[in-house]
């Protein structure tokens, strides 16, 4: 066999072995299973805001599509997000439009009942004012919850330090973190009608546990 046919042969069987070979099996957890898994001591349960905990697309939107700016161009200019006057906006008046999610409205009531201790990581830019942790409040019933801005940058660092041992994020980049901060990371579902659509092609596959259910 000529060895350019013989090397062909040898690429369509690798292409094919590796296109049919099976993904693993997204493993997916209810609340009451997560629950049952933990220690039977308090830990410091970490959470993700954006897609996780809140459903904020209302104000992302609006910051991201927005023709209000001289000429009918973007008021926050061609780069929302790296706009502080975005963040003031997001932080300081959009959230009052962001609707909590019965997920993790759940998750949050679990760990409350344990006596665990919420901080949550968002890779929101910081702002001179925020109702974000008015929001938080109200929606989930805490008192003074915790918040770490990282504005963008990695969040391994602050999952660390927060000594985080159960981190709770919608997107690939929040279960990269988690387990590079030796934390445990559990997926959190995106709503259908998020208009986040980056860091979430690889669901369940950090071998992370998937909470079910968890879009709304």
């Amino acid at each position: 066999m000529n060895r350019h046919i013989r090397a062909a042969l040898v690429l369509v069987l690798m292409v094919t072995v590796t296109a049919c070979s099976p993904r693993p099996a997204v493993r997916y957890v209810t609340v009451s299973e997560i629950k049952a898994s933990l220690p039977a001591t308090p830990v410091i349960a970490g959470f993700d805001i954006d897609d996780t905990v809140l459903f904020s697309t209302p104000g992302f939107y609006y910051g991201l599509a927005n023709l209000d700016g001289p000429d009918g161009k973007n008021k926050y200019g061609s780069n929302p997000l790296g706009s502080k006057s975005f963040w003031n906006d997001m932080n300081g008046q959009f959230d009052n439009f962001s609707l909590p999610k019965a997920s993790g409205r759940a998750l949050i009531e679990m760990h409350s009942s344990r006596g665990d201790k919420i901080v949550f990581i968002t890779a929101r830019d910081s702002s001179q004012v925020s109702i974000l942790p008015k929001i938080l409040a109200q929606s989930f019933m805490l008192s003074n919850p915790a918040i770490v801005f990282t504005c963008n940058a990695p969040k391994k660092d602050f999952i660390a330090a927060a000594h985080v041992v159960i981190y709770y994020g919608d997107a690939d980049s929040d279960m990269d973190q988690a387990i590079k901060a030796s934390a445990r990371p559990v997926r959190v579902k995106r709503s259908p009608l998020s208009n986040n659509k980056t860091s979430y092609v690889n669901v369940g596959g950090f071998g992370e546990d998937v909470l079910i259910d968890s879009e709304n």
